[in-house]
C-alpha cells in the first residue's frame, strides 16, 4: 500500500513549520508509524548542482544517486514518468506517511500554518484539511489545531489520513497475532499504524478446525411449496444452492479481504424447510480443515451465498423474501478452543 502524503504549508516563510514537525514526529513514531519528512518544491540544492558528484552520477545514467556514511544515507533521483513527489513516494512505498514541508500548488492534502504576527489570514487552498495556528478565535470551514498542541496534531493526522484511532499503536512483538486476537479481543487485522493487513499464521501449527453456521430465508408458503416440489422455472433450487454454498466456501479468501485462501477438506450443507407464515428455509453449512487458521468466515459465507442463490432462483415469484439471522453456531480447534452458541 502506498504511503499517505500530506503537505505542511503556509502563505510565507518563518512560520515555524520545521518546529511543528520536530514536535509531532516523535509522537507519530511512538504510535508505531514509519514516517518520512521531505522539503518540497525546491528548484536546486547544493548536493545536486552541476559539477557535483551526485549530478555527475545522474548525468551518467544512474536512476538514483547520493551518498552514504557509516550511519546515514542521502539519495537523489528522478523519474521521467513521475513528479519528484510521486517518484519519492514510490521509493518510500514501505512507509506509512510522507510529510512534505512546502508546495502550496500540490493537489495532495494540506495542513496550513497560520501565525498571528506573520500571516493571520489563512489561504485555505484547495484540499486544505486543517489549520494549525496560535490564534484562539480563528473561524474557518476546516478544523483548527492549536500550534502548541502536537498531540492534537498527531491525533488529527492518525484519524483523518490513516483511518486509525489516535494512540492505538500496540507492541505486537513476541505474540502470535491471530492467537492474540482470539484470546484478548485485540484487532489483529490492523497493523501497528492502524492499517488493514492479513494476519501472518505461518508460525502456527496445523490443527483440525471446524465451523458450523446457520441462517434462513423467509418466503411465502406458496414459494416454499414450489421449491420443495421442484417446480421453479430455474430448476432445482436447493440443489443449485448447495453447489453455490460449496463454491462460496472455497472462494471466501477472494471475497473477504483479510481472509486466507484455504485448502478446505470438507463442506456439508443442510436445508430445513419450515412451514408457517411466513415460511422459511433454514440453511446450515459445516466446514472442516486441517490448517493454521479457523473456518468461521467460510461457513458464514457459504450460508450467505446459499441464501442469495435461493433468492435469485425464486425472485420471479416472490420478491418479498428476506435473508436473516446468519450466525456462527459452533467452532472447534485453535487455541481459543471449543465455542458453542448458547441459543442456536
Amino acid at each position: 500500500m502506498a504511503p499517505v502524503i500530506i503537505h505542511l504549508v503556509a502563505s510565507r516563510s518563518k512560520t515555524g513549520k520545521t518546529t511543528i514537525l520536530e514536535k509531532v514526529l516523535p509522537i507519530l513514531k511512538q504510535r508505531g508509524l514509519k514516517v518520512a519528512v521531505l522539503k518540497g518544491n525546491l528548484h536546486h540544492y547544493e548536493l545536486d548542482l552541476p559539477g557535483k558528484d551526485s549530478w555527475r552520477f545522474a548525468e551518467a545514467g544512474a536512476d538514483v544517486s547520493g551518498f552514504t556514511t557509516p550511519d546515514n544515507y542521502i539519495l537523489i533521483g528522478s523519474n521521467s514518468e513521475k513528479s519528484g513527489t510521486e517518484a519519492a513516494a514510490w521509493l518510500l512505498k514501505d512507509l506509512d506517511l510522507i510529510i512534505i514541508e512546502g508546495n502550496k500548488k500540490t493537489a495532495n492534502p494540506k495542513l496550513e500554518v497560520v501565525r498571528s504576527n506573520l500571516n493571520p489570514e489563512p489561504l485555505l487552498l484547495p484540499n486544505t484539511a486543517a489549520v494549525i495556528t496560535d490564534l484562539s478565535d480563528l473561524e474557518t470551514e476546516v478544523p483548527v489545531i492549536d500550534i502548541d498542541n502536537p498531540t492534537a496534531l498527531a491525533d488529527f493526522i492518525c484519524t483523518e489520513f490513516l483511518g486509525t484511532t489516535a494512540g492505538n499503536a500496540v507492541d505486537l512483538e513476541g505474540i502470535e497475532s491471530s492467537d492474540k486476537g482470539e484470546q484478548s479481543g485485540s484487532l489483529t487485522h490492523f497493523d501497528q499504524s492502524g492499517r488493514p493487513r492479513m494476519v501472518d499464521v505461518s508460525k502456527k501449527d496445523q490443527t483440525s478446525r471446524e465451523a458450523y453456521a446457520r441462517g434462513a430465508i423467509t418466503m411465502s408458503r406458496e414459494t416454499l411449496d414450489r421449491v420443495m416440489a421442484g417446480s421453479m422455472a430455474k430448476g432445482d433450487v436447493l440443489g443449485v444452492a448447495q453447489v453455490a454454498a460449496v463454491m462460496a466456501v472455497k472462494e471466501t479468501g477472494r471475497l473477504i479481504p483479510m481472509a486466507h485462501p484455504l485448502g478446505i477438506s470438507g463442506v456439508e450443507v443442510d436445508f430445513n424447510p419450515v412451514e408457517g407464515e411466513p415460511a422459511k428455509i433454514e440453511i446450515g453449512v459445516r466446514v472442516k480443515l486441517a490448517g493454521q487458521t479457523g473456518v468461521e468466515m467460510e461457513a458464514l459465507t457459504g450460508v450467505s451465498v446459499a441464501a442469495l442463490t435461493i433468492y435469485d432462483m425464486c425472485k420471479a415469484v416472490d420478491k418479498n423474501m428476506t435473508i436473516e439471522n446468519i450466525r456462527l453456531i459452533e467452532k472447534k480447534g485453535g487455541r481459543s478452543g471449543h465455542y458453542r452458541r448458547e441459543q442456536s
